[in-house]
């Protein structure tokens, strides 16, 4: 049976976003062992400045491209090639800015040696918003291989240029090391927009209107554009302002504790760079399960399937709610295994355990934000996120100033973040379109997954030793069987309740 291009264009999205994230994983273990605890809390503060600038340069700006030229190619074109002049004179003075001033933006961000890092940038904040305009413009065309492939090589080349430089210099210095890793966001960048460049040729459509009826077009169009810009940045702005305001507070309220400035920024790099890293991989699962219904229940709410609609929320949170579990027990568990395998960090143990419940929180708060966006109910969602950044940054800020409560105190913000958001989506949903949770069901599902993992470890770490394993190798085999029996549950359950 062929599908349909709806379809196929869905599925190769969602693989090349899920590659990109996986590969991205796979760049931040060694980065990080590499970095160290306080480098990785230096290499939070630059990217957390990085990606607030990259926001405010693109912002919503290749949405609404993608928006206009859906609807009028010959448009899309005039805005993209006007908004791309405008791009390189705005970029090119903003970061020679930025280049100037680089020794006093680092000491404002509270490390001088964040300077090679932030230098390292510029050429990616000089880059990437034209490389996303050039995509926003080709998603309205439709060209969705070109667009997965570019994101591909992107960040290949992103992960081998880091990995490549840093083998080579093994001695390099913090700032270097920061530098390094700074440099690959540029190299990825280039060979992205080299290759959508030569993609564009063949993309562009073949139109027969004269140059007299392009002028004749309103300047309405140009308005509207600003304004759907506009609202899409404000909304996209909320995440990596966070992420700034987080970096910004922390470390400073660590000190403020006690804390010599090291050891606060230790603190957090393993709090928000290794330990975070670990408990959201699960996340990737529930990232694909959003990307591939999300679509399709709003198809069924807008042709007013509502029966079938339903069906497909239940079954999304329904499988949600079971990985998230399973997935907390599996960090809750294998804290100290996965600390030492991945970052050779045992200590990192007590923060993976504090933020365990991360994958479950994570992925109800993508899933239910997919819903409610599905079924036109699009400003709830952030009404929810920004009640969740102010509980959380108002406990950040308290909770870590106070003496011995560093790792607690940023486990506290970041549950709070995820919490607050999810409870406010599931009363939406519960109220808006009476749906209803079993919740007898969810928790007899939880304590078999528990006795499961209990008996798995139990058992196996009675019999494997008797079959010659020992060491790292019991920890991987025990986790191995944990993970696939879980797994196995979830996926059985799932093919039940679609029968």
């Amino acid at each position: 049976m062929t599908l349909p291009p709806m379809f196929k264009q869905m599925a190769l999205r969602t693989s090349a976003m899920v590659l990109v994230k996986l590969l991205g994983l796979l760049l931040r273990i060694p980065l990080f062992r590499y970095l160290g605890p306080e480098g990785v809390g230096l290499y939070q503060i630059a990217y957390s400045f990085y990606g607030l600038v990259l926001t405010l340069l693109t912002g919503g700006m290749p949405t609404a491209l993608t928006l206009f030229t859906a609807k009028n190619a010959r448009t899309g074109w005039r805005i993209y090639r006007d908004m791309s002049v405008l791009y390189i004179g705005v970029c090119t003075l903003l970061c020679t800015g930025f280049f100037l001033f680089t020794n006093e933006i680092a000491l404002r961000l509270g490390n001088e040696k964040l300077e090679l890092a932030i230098r390292m940038f510029l050429p990616a904040l000089w880059l990437v918003p034209l490389l996303s305009l050039l995509r926003g413009y080709l998603q309205g065309l439709e060209a969705f291989g070109a667009i997965a492939v570019s994101e591909i090589v992107e960040q290949s080349v992103r992960v081998g240029t880091i990995l490549l430089l840093l083998s080579i210099g093994t001695s390099l210095s913090m700032p270097q090391a920061l530098g390094t890793a700074a440099l690959g966001a540029s190299t990825g960048a280039v060979c992205a927009f080299a290759f959508l460049l030569v993609m564009l040729p063949l993309r562009q459509p073949r139109t027969s209107e004269s140059p007299a009826s392009e002028q004749a077009e309103p300047d309405l169009s140009l308005r509207l554009f600003a304004h759907t810009t506009l609202a899409l940045t404000a909304t996209r702005l909320i995440i990596p302002l966070m992420d700034f305001l987080e970096a910004s507070i922390v470390p400073a309220r660590l000190q403020s504790s006690g804390l010599s400035p090291g050891q606060a920024l230790a603190i957090f790099g393993e709090m928000t760079g290794m330990a975070m890293t670990i408990v959201y991989i699960p996340t990737l699962i529930t990232f694909s399960l959003t990307h591939t219904l999300s679509p399709k229940i709003a198809a069924d709410w807008q042709a007013r399937r509502l029966d079938r609609s339903f069906r497909r929320i239940g079954k999304a949170l329904n499988l949600t709610i079971l990985w998230g579990i399973s997935a907390a027990l599996f960090l809750f568990a294998f804290a100290e295994e996965l600390a030492r395998l991945l970052f050779d960090q045992a200590k990192l143990a007590a923060a993976i355990r504090l933020l365990s419940l991360c994958p479950l929180l994570a992925g109800l708060r993508e899933v239910t934000t997919s819903v409610l966006w599905a079924v036109g109910r699009k400003k709830e969602p952030m009404r929810g996120i920004l009640a969740g950044i102010a509980c959380s940054m108002t406990m950040l800020y308290v909770l870590t100033g106070i003496p011995g409560w560093g790792y607690t105190g940023i486990a506290v913000g970041v549950l709070l973040f995820e919490t607050i958001p999810v409870l406010w989506n599931l009363n939406v949903l519960r109220r808006d379109l009476r749906l209803s949770f079993s919740g007898r069901t969810l928790v007899l599902h939880a304590i078999v997954l528990l006795l499961l993992t209990c008996a798995i470890t139990l058992w196996g770490g009675r019999l494997l030793p008797a079959a010659g394993f020992s060491g790292m190798p019991l920890q991987v085999t025990l986790m191995l069987l944990t993970f696939a029996c879980s797994a196995g549950y979830v996926a059985i359950v799932a093919l039940m309740r679609q029968k």
